[in-house]
């Protein structure tokens, strides 16, 4: 049977899921632009080859290099809307109040789970007389 998850955890998860999306956008934009400047190198390099066979070899260079990029722009696209989310102003405000609601509910779980006492206020009358 599985355990249930404690609201911490799932707010916990939401937070890393953002972050993790946040620097997904980030890395895969990066690695785009990358492979857009090594399609450049690829094209000047077909301009000054000397032949058929050394062509053929770059052609297949650059069909690799493209499907690796396709693939990387294909992440930016899975990943993106989710990035923006989190770039704009007032998401940023949300979510950083999330993080806030996150603190609380952990201080919150932790006394609800933790071991506690009740300190008796008032005398109680002795039933031995």
């Amino acid at each position: 049977m599985q355990k249930e998850k404690k609201p911490s955890e799932i707010i916990q998860e939401f937070l890393e899921f953002l972050k993790y999306c946040d620097k997904e956008y980030k890395d895969c934009v990066t690695q785009v632009y990358k492979y857009d400047k090594m399609n450049q190198d690829y094209l000047h390099d077909i301009e000054f080859a000397h032949d058929y066979d050394e062509r053929c070899k770059l052609a297949t260079q650059i069909h690799k290099q493209r499907n690796d990029r396709r693939a990387m722009k294909d992440r930016v696209e899975f990943v993106e809307k989710v990035a923006k989310f989190c770039a704009d102003r007032q998401n940023k405000q949300f979510i950083d109040r999330l993080k806030s609601l996150l603190e609380q509910q952990e201080r919150a779980e932790q006394y609800v789970l933790s071991e506690r006492h009740y300190n008796r206020r008032g005398e109680i009358a002795n039933d031995t007389n």
